[in-house]
């Protein structure tokens, strides 16, 4: 399953929750809320991407940014892969 690079930027809205950051392809950072448990080392699980366009990707994010978006277009080189446990 693919996952992304994100930036813990702090608390979310309850304990469970984590409000974190995702750079996108132009250098701008979209932040979300979502559950603690669904970071893991500095990543967050999505779905596999929808689109591509040489060096960048449309990934879906698991829940909706602060500003409305749930699609975003990063880096390659931000997405990787999560080798099962």
């Amino acid at each position: 399953m693919p996952v992304i690079r994100v930036q813990e930027l702090g608390e979310g809205q309850h304990p469970s929750e984590v409000f974190v950051g995702v750079t996108t392809a132009h250098g701008e950072k979209e932040s979300l809320i979502v559950d603690r448990r669904s970071i893991d080392n500095g990543t967050l699980d999505i779905g596999f991407p929808v689109g591509g366009e040489g060096k960048l990707l449309l990934v879906e994010l698991p829940r909706e940014t602060m500003s409305g978006k749930w699609r975003v277009w990063v880096n390659r080189t931000d997405v990787l892969d999560r080798v099962p446990a």
